[in-house]
């Protein structure tokens, strides 16, 4: 049964990991047996809920040892004085025709406090100073596609994957056979090592007045009789001793 399992079972790519036993997703069904489903919970030591950072006894000790204020918030308007922009004022006053000290003074004392209100720093917008710009809007969250739970049962997310893999795997082997398959051009000292030398046959040194003299004694009948005698000789040589089967029989 367990080999029938292993024959039927898809191949895995790297590495085999723990959680692959555990996560839901990845765990396949076994052959002929439904898949069960459930969550591992924590052990007894372990608490459920979150902690109170703000209520730590609640007891007597613990508002006699600290004196809690409530923070400020960030969108209130900081308490400091207003101060005239005397830039802006001086330069009304010279586009008022103001020329004067006395004037300019008086020109200040009716301009500042516009002029300190409009440039006081704004307060920040609330959620509950907002105002729908959009008077039609839909509040809410939209709905989520429906799950494809054919394909999820039928693990067609799982087997896509390892199709992928798969052909990205042969396209990495081919790629790399591509690049074995060009060859590099031959040079000089390639085609000498691949090159085979021609063997070099060196005839006797001979005297040059020597060339043309024929032999003294010529004992044989014809060159057939020549040519048996020296594969003879030949083959005879093989049983000698010395480089060229001259001397005696190597008969030990």
């Amino acid at each position: 049964m367990i080999a029938h399992r292993r024959s039927m079972s898809s191949p895995r790519l790297g590495v085999v990991r723990d959680s692959m036993l555990i996560n839901p997703r990845l765990i396949q069904a076994p052959l002929g047996k439904s898949m069960s489903r459930g969550l591992s919970l924590p052990g007894p030591d372990f608490t459920y809920g979150t902690t109170s950072s703000s209520i730590r006894g609640g007891g007597m000790a613990e508002v006699l040892s600290s004196w809690k204020v409530q923070p400020s918030r960030e969108d209130s308007a900081p308490h400091r004085t207003l101060v005239p922009h005397f830039v802006s004022l001086n330069r009304d006053a010279v586009k008022s025709g103001v020329v004067t000290s006395k004037e300019l003074s008086q020109y200040r004392a009716q301009r500042a406090e516009a002029m300190s209100q409009s440039h006081a720093p704004r307060k920040k917008d609330t959620l509950a100073s907002r105002r729908l710009v959009v008077p039609d809007i839909t509040f809410g969250v939209p709905n989520r596609p429906s799950t494809p739970l054919e394909d999820l049962l039928s693990h067609q997310y799982g087997r896509r994957w390892l199709d992928q893999q798969l052909s990205r795997s042969q396209n990495c082997i081919q790629q790399q056979q591509k690049l074995q398959r060009i060859k590099s051009k031959d040079n000089r000292t390639s085609l000498l090592r691949r090159s085979k030398p021609l063997p070099v046959t060196q005839t006797p040194f001979k005297l040059p007045r020597f060339a043309q003299v024929g032999p003294a004694l010529d004992t044989f009948r014809d060159q057939e009789a020549r040519q048996r005698a020296f594969k003879t000789h030949q083959s005879d040589s093989v049983s000698r001793r010395g480089v060229q089967g001259l001397g005696t029989y190597s008969l030990d």
